[in-house]
């Protein structure tokens, strides 16, 4: 018993540390003076590189599902990073994690069943979009609603195609779209080339977050959950958007607004029943 603890513990902690990585995001973003589109290709070149080993060790298909799972994440980095330039980082990872808002909102429309558990779930994720999205009209700040708005929906886009990828070593697929992201975001940059990074520690620090954030961290990520459930991962994933916008306040001095921060607590509401009730569904399922 003592060994399976252990060895949980070791799951628990390796999820958690992935989790870390990824809530330093914010703040390397506020911390670099370049554009959007460069922070993200340094990111996607140096994760794709760190990992690019594991590309050749196992077969990678259907490719289709490759490309289209990179296309959107490439998508979503930019609306991520573009909203937390021009808005709060608070507000860009709260909308991340409203992600459950558009797939549930779909299904309603879809199968025409209202489940009531469900239902409380999108109004409490609705509601604190709606606070985000307030906020940034009052301010006149209408790109930051675009931008915050595809967070979500290119985030559940990018995971939809994650899903369907059948063969291939999970680091090998994390680095295989890194790899197109940074093509990607090559064959657009002519078209807005913005201002690169000119000081030689904010390449640096690029360079580390994407061999940390967009590398080692979905090593710890996927190593994690050999050992424990995807919902166990899923909670433990639900620190992020309250340690996101902590270092942020604590390294570059940023206050996140008072309608961000009703948002965010709606938003995480959602999010939680969300996991909570696939959870107890599941449960429901295996007994």
């Amino acid at each position: 018993l003592g060994e399976i603890m252990n060895h949980e513990k070791k799951g628990t902690l390796l999820v958690f540390g992935a989790v870390l990585l990824w809530s330093l995001a914010g703040f390397i973003i506020k911390s670099v003076e370049a554009s959007a589109l460069w922070i993200i290709l340094i990111r996607s070149l140096s994760g794709g590189l760190f990992l690019s080993f594991f590309i050749f060790k196992e077969k990678i298909s259907p490719m289709k599902n490759v490309i289209l799972a990179a296309l959107f994440m490439s998508l979503f980095s930019l609306s991520i990073t573009v909203t937390t330039q021009i808005s709060s980082s608070a507000m860009a990872i709260s909308m991340q994690y409203a992600a459950p808002m558009y797939l549930i909102g779909y299904g309603l429309i879809k199968n025409k069943k209202f489940i009531a558990k469900k239902f409380i779930v999108l109004i409490c994720i609705f509601i604190g979009v709606s606070a985000n999205v307030f906020g940034e009209f009052v301010r006149g700040n209408y790109p930051a609603i675009v931008s915050g708005l595809a967070i979500g929906i290119t985030f559940i886009l990018y995971s939809t195609n994650l899903q369907k990828i059948k063969t291939g070593s999970p680091l090998g697929i994390v680095s295989l779209i890194n790899v197109f992201c940074t093509l990607f975001y090559l064959l657009i940059l002519p078209f807005n080339f913005g201002n690169p990074p000119t000081s030689f520690g904010h390449i640096a620090l690029l360079i580390i977050a994407g061999i940390l954030i967009s590398g080692l961290s979905y090593a710890f990520y996927g190593w994690g959950l050999r050992i424990i459930s995807v919902e166990k991962a899923m909670i433990i994933a639900l620190a992020e958007p309250i340690l996101n916008p902590i270092w942020v306040f604590l390294l570059n001095g940023e206050i996140p607004g008072f309608n961000v921060i009703v948002g965010m607590i709606f938003i995480l509401m959602g999010a939680v029943f969300d996991v909570f009730f696939s959870s107890s569904n599941e449960s429901t399922l295996n007994n």
